[in-house]
């Protein structure tokens, strides 16, 4: 007897129309747009804390072009306000950044794709989350940290920047910690000025990130790991983690366009 296998092709995502709710500058290099999701469209857009969306344009070419970004508000944002908001950081040589950055106003549309990604995990009330991020790795964690507070749960970042004014969603982050105490730490590591302490200032590599868990983190008191950031810093804090016994830990690399 044979048996013909076959297979259905896969739906492609469609994308959707959203408007511009706002653009806020954050850095002199970033912003965070925030869209207006409608209730026709909100179960679509439903996601978890790390994932990421879409945005879909037709360049002069006639080539289609997508650049994803990770989101930084939660999903009570979008059920309760029916908003999204990500984060963009602007490069020279970028095409959606610099247009965010440059000439994106309040009104405009941008075509969306649904969201994606496995940067995620199924949080808890008693949850206790770390993440090691440098500069734009922040968005995806921002939404991660503010979920967890939301129910709850406590959170450790380690956050590199070069300086004090080079850190996006300052604001943010300062917001929950006066909202949720002593449930959210945020240790600031500074590569270009002293930070609050010796072992936070200079580059965050495998010897320095050692001392920082050695002196004010206690590794196996955390559930899960985020690391986002540049290749080297990611590897590095995996095998430092790692070395300390941490438990799960997720990855994901941060790339500017």
């Amino acid at each position: 007897m044979s048996v013909t296998l076959s297979t259905s092709k896969r739906k492609r995502p469609e994308s959707h129309k959203l408007s511009v709710i706002s653009v806020e500058n954050l850095t002199d290099t970033s912003v965070a747009v925030t869209l207006a999701v409608p209730p026709s469209l909100r179960e679509i857009f439903d996601f978890q804390p790390g994932q990421y969306i879409t945005f879909r344009s037709v360049e002069d070419s006639g080539r289609e072009a997508h650049r994803s970004y990770s989101l930084c508000s939660t999903p009570a944002d979008l059920h309760e306000r029916g908003v999204l908001r990500v984060g963009v950081k602007s490069i020279p040589s970028g095409t959606f950044s610099a247009y965010a950055s440059e000439e994106l106003q309040p009104g405009d549309t941008l075509e969306v794709l649904p969201p994606l990604g496995t940067f995620t995990t199924q949080l808890r009330p008693d949850s206790h989350i770390g993440a090691v991020i440098a500069g734009s790795g922040v968005t995806p964690v921002l939404s991660i940290t503010a979920a967890t507070l939301q129910l709850g749960g406590r959170v450790t970042l380690l956050y590199s920047n070069r300086t004090a004014d080079t850190v996006m969603f300052s604001a943010d982050l300062a917001k929950l910690q006066e909202q949720h105490g002593e449930r959210l730490r945020v240790l600031h590591v500074r590569t270009r000025e002293d930070a609050s302490h010796p072992l936070l200032t200079g580059r965050l590599d495998a010897e320095k990130m050692a001392g920082i868990l050695r002196e004010f983190i206690d590794v196996r008191d955390v559930d899960d790991w985020f690391l986002c950031g540049p290749f080297e810093l990611v590897v590095g804090a995996r095998e430092s983690l790692t070395a300390h016994g941490a438990g799960r830990i997720h990855t994901e690399l941060f790339y500017v366009e």
